[in-house]
């Protein structure tokens, strides 16, 4: 195969997305903190099926076409901060491959090239040895085979993929805390498996058998990973922000053009995602009235596939308790919680909108765009609260015209003292530094359940065990999550001036926490100790102190 065709590249990738399916939990289970976050295969494979749905929804032929349909479904659909440098990976992919009909080994270096390009741009401090040095090998490997004088696309895939299996061998020595836990890095194997999956197909393997050379690493599922399909569209996905009516349908008509068309929705819905060409267009949008879009649809050509889905009675509610847009405020709050109890706080303390998520359930982009446009604030600020949204959160303030800015809180407790810095009277720059200072204030401990063996900084961990960790980094071990907890506050040194929060979550009693409290307060006179119930999954405790 000298030239790589379009229906072959996107055949490609959506055997490279079954073989992701099949090494998933093998992928979620290289984490390197035993939490239950451990989602990286997760967040990658959603990603992926959003692409592919995507590529398969599109009227797509060339490979230019295919790549860019590719880009537009991973980058809405895009989960964590694996998801969201593989959306930016295609993104890349799509500018190298723009206009091509096909694609010959030069192309294809190209392509990674940009593609790696891409992927650097989206972290704000890339660091060597995770999934960007892997990615970061493939059009090294690639443009050595041109060097030797060889332009077949297949053999550059091939040389390609096999960079990139040594580039994650190598991602231990390249990290220390990789070396530490005994792992490579999750997103590198994400990469490593859609570049193999991916090489199967095009050289006439079976994916879901053939061997990725990865064994010595991980043990695979034997079985392949059951995972719910995203449905039509990636839209039906979204679970915490809908109101309205969600429309959708396709457009076949002549001389379309998706961006005026996208312009004339964006105008009259909430929300709007447009994609398609000359003659089809793929329209989904939210609005409290899904005729207008309906009628400006049909006069541009035969509408069919039409869906029309209304809302739970609850975000109807939500989206009745907000102000039209002529009444907006100018400066809003979006946050993003795990647990019931802090959406609540979140809400009460002024937030205009709350997005549910955080460990194990990391919101996509669109769902942060569409959480900011309910609020219909001029600006808005989102308080990611988990270190793996934050990225999620920059890509979406990266949108032309969304208006968004991000205070990079990576815990709850971070994100209420950056809350209770927000001043809605205060200008827009008075309040981003006011909040990023607040949640520089805040010393954070998360108490949670090791779900696997392993060792960090010097620390042994065996799986039931009880782990705190501190600021983001394993601090102590325990038989009970209360004994991880007050061990940990020991390490922080509490004092008559410290105020100290509790977040009880879902699997912790009031009466445990109470009890933590009243042992606090024996130990430390003067201290004040704070109890509120978070309602968070899988952490039994998250504290602050001040």
């Amino acid at each position: 195969m000298t030239l790589l065709q379009g229906p072959e590249l996107r055949r490609a990738f959506t055997a490279a997305t079954r073989c992701l399916e099949r090494y998933r939990d093998a992928i979620n289970a290289l984490n390197v903190f035993p939490v239950p976050d451990g989602d990286t295969g997760t967040n990658m494979l959603l990603t992926m099926q959003s692409a592919m749905e995507k590529c398969q929804a599109a009227p797509a032929t060339t490979v230019s076409e295919v790549a860019a349909a590719m880009a537009d479904g991973a980058f809405w659909g895009a989960r964590g901060n694996s998801g969201v440098i593989l959306s930016q990976f295609f993104k890349g992919l799509a500018d190298g491959l723009r206009g091509k009909t096909a694609c010959a080994g030069a192309d294809l270096a190209q392509a990674f090239a940009l593609a790696t390009e891409a992927a650097y741009k989206a972290v704000g401090h890339p660091v060597e040895g995770t999934m960007l040095t892997v990615i970061r090998s493939l059009p090294e490997a690639a443009r050595e085979k041109l060097s030797q004088g060889e332009d077949d696309a297949l053999s550059l895939w091939e040389a390609a993929f096999h960079a990139s299996r040594e580039a994650l061998h190598r991602t231990p020595l390249q990290l220390p805390v990789l070396r530490e836990a005994g792992v490579v890095d999750a997103g590198g194997m994400g990469i490593v498996v859609l570049i193999g999956g991916a090489l199967c197909c095009l050289s006439g393997q079976n994916e879901n058998t053939a061997d990725l050379g990865l064994d010595s690493l991980i043990h695979i599922p034997q079985t392949p990973v059951s995972i719910p399909k995203l449905g039509s569209d990636y839209l039906d996905s979204i679970e915490e922000i809908q109101w309205g009516y969600c429309t959708q349908f396709l457009i076949a008509g002549q001389d379309l053009d998706p961006e005026q068309i996208r312009e004339k929705f964006t105008a009259m819905a909430d929300s709007s995602v447009v994609v398609g060409d000359d003659k089809y267009a793929r329209v989904h949008v939210h609005a409290l009235d899904p005729g207008p879009a309906i009628s400006f649809g049909v006069s541009l050509g035969e509408l069919s596939q039409i869906k029309i889905e209304n809302m739970s009675q609850q975000n109807q509610e939500f989206v009745a308790g907000h102000r039209s847009r002529e009444e907006s405020p100018a400066l809003a709050v979006v946050a993003v919680t795990p647990g019931d109890g802090l959406a609540r706080l979140f809400r009460e303390n002024g937030c205009a909108a709350v997005v549910r998520g955080g460990q194990t359930k990391n919101p996509s982009i669109l769902q942060l765009l569409d959480a900011a446009k309910v609020t219909g604030a001029g600006d808005v600020i989102i308080l990611p609260n988990n270190k793996n949204i934050v990225v999620a959160a920059e890509q979406a303030a990266s949108v032309e015209n969304s208006h968004l800015h991000v205070i990079p809180s990576c815990t709850a407790p971070q994100g209420v003292a950056a809350l209770l810095a927000f001043n809605p009277e205060e200008t827009l720059e008075h309040n981003l530094k006011a909040m990023q200072e607040a949640i520089s204030g805040v010393v954070t401990i998360e108490v949670t359940q090791a779900v696997r063996d392993t060792r960090l900084g010097g620390k042994k961990v065996t799986t039931g065990q009880y782990i705190a960790l501190l600021n983001g980094q394993l601090a102590t071990v325990g038989e009970t999550p209360e004994m991880a907890l007050q061990s940990a506050l020991v390490q922080v040194g509490l004092s008559r001036e410290k105020v100290v929060t509790l977040y009880w979550g879902a699997d912790t009693r009031q009466a445990q926490a109470e009890a933590v409290r009243g042992e606090l307060e024996n130990e430390v006179p003067g201290v004040q100790v704070d109890l509120v119930y978070g309602g968070q999954p899988h952490y039994h405790y998250l504290a602050s102190v001040e």
